[in-house]
């Protein structure tokens, strides 16, 4: 069965399908709910919080979105036979030996996690982060044009 799934730095996870929207405006914040699977939850928070853009993809692997501006708060929370998928299955036949099929929840163990837009200390972080790249830059000018 096809899996929506997020791109977050080089690492794609598998997340519940309809879990995941992150169109936020300024002040909201909104949970993803990511499957586990053979993914170790303290890598998955390290990732998210090493890498800001996320790109989603649909059930079919189409891009959908992709965002670089949102903030990952660090909250997790551990979900049990969380509900990640409508799947077709046999669930017995008719009077004439036909199979009856019927749609069921798939249930995965996941991490939900949230995003929120970023707030004006973020955006003072990122300045100030910046502008010592630029001193950086700016004093390794300056030393190679002395020594040449």
């Amino acid at each position: 069965m096809n899996q929506e799934t997020i791109k977050v730095g080089d690492k794609t996870y598998n997340i519940a399908n309809g879990s995941c929207s992150l169109h936020l405006s300024n002040g909201e914040t909104a949970t993803v709910a990511i499957i586990i699977g053979s993914n170790m939850i303290n890598d998955i928070h390290k990732n998210l919080s090493e890498n800001s853009t996320i790109t989603k993809y649909t059930a079919d692997g189409v891009e959908e979105w992709q965002r670089g501006d949102l903030v990952y708060t660090g909250e997790v929370k551990l979900k049990s036979d969380f509900p990640v998928r409508i799947e077709q299955k046999q669930t017995g036949t008719d009077d004439e030996g036909k199979p009856v099929y019927s749609n069921v929840e798939a249930l995965e163990d996941v991490v939900i996690v949230e995003y929120r837009t970023p707030n004006i200390q973020d955006k003072i972080q990122s300045q100030a982060e910046e502008i010592k790249s630029l001193r950086a830059t700016v004093d390794t000018l300056i030393l190679s044009g002395l020594e040449g």
